[in-house]
């Protein structure tokens, strides 16, 4: 991601650094220089402190009194306390898309299925992680609460960043996790809540054990 300062510095600043931890080029634990960060982006360092706080209420970085910031660790506690929340707020927004979903929401869910397939089929890892959060996007609209839908925009930074590191290691699954998503475009289709809640939690739970099992060999590493 090129960096261009124009206008609202702090969340451009923020995207930045966003889009370098959640694709690993920052690393866990790594110090945030302001000074450093400054003088490469070409700005001062009142954007640089205030993007900091951005990503610390994102949960992407940490800030430490006298001792600037640096980028989150990702343990296996955490990884384990947000899939739990994510599995079952994500099964909550398939079962609101399976009920409350019109004939124009259907259009968009249709066509990142697509994308996700094509993906899958091709072996493109980046743009299937894209389209992965596409059509969680798309289907959470679908389900028409605006509540739900900011608790997951929440957590989206942290569920961004471990999918990446996930999916990263992983082209082989992709034809195999594409079954889910079929499964559950087929329901919300249908009006079918249950099976596409069912559909849902099962693809949430496998990517949490998934996550799980990477960064515990990643930390014996």
């Amino acid at each position: 991601m090129k960096f261009k300062p124009l206008e609202n510095l702090d969340e451009q600043v923020a995207e930045y650094l966003s889009n370098r931890i959640i694709r690993g080029q920052l690393s866990p634990g790594e110090r945030i220089l302001e000074t450093k960060l400054a003088r490469e982006l070409g700005v001062s360092r009142g954007p640089i402190r205030a993007a900091l706080r951005i990503l610390e209420n994102k949960r992407l970085v940490k800030l430490v009194p006298r001792r600037g910031a640096k980028v989150s660790e990702l343990s296996v506690p955490f990884i384990d306390r947000l899939y739990d929340i994510l599995i079952e707020l994500l099964a909550l927004a398939t079962r609101k898309a399976a009920q409350n979903r019109t004939r124009k929401d259907l259009t968009p869910i249709r066509r990142s299925l697509s994308k996700i397939e094509a993906c899958a089929l091709k072996g493109d890892t980046y743009d299937y992680y894209n389209a992965i959060f596409e059509f969680f996007v798309v289907e959470i609209e679908a389900a028409k609460d605006p509540l739900l839908a900011r608790l997951l925009r929440d957590l989206e930074p942290s569920a961004r960043r471990i999918q990446f590191a996930s999916l990263a290691r992983r082209k082989e699954d992709l034809k195999r996790n594409v079954v889910y998503f079929q499964d559950a475009v087929k329901y919300i289709e249908e009006g079918n809540a249950a099976l596409a809640c069912k559909v849902i939690r099962e693809y949430a739970q496998n990517e949490k054990e998934f996550a799980l099992n990477n960064t515990r060999t990643h930390i014996k590493k």
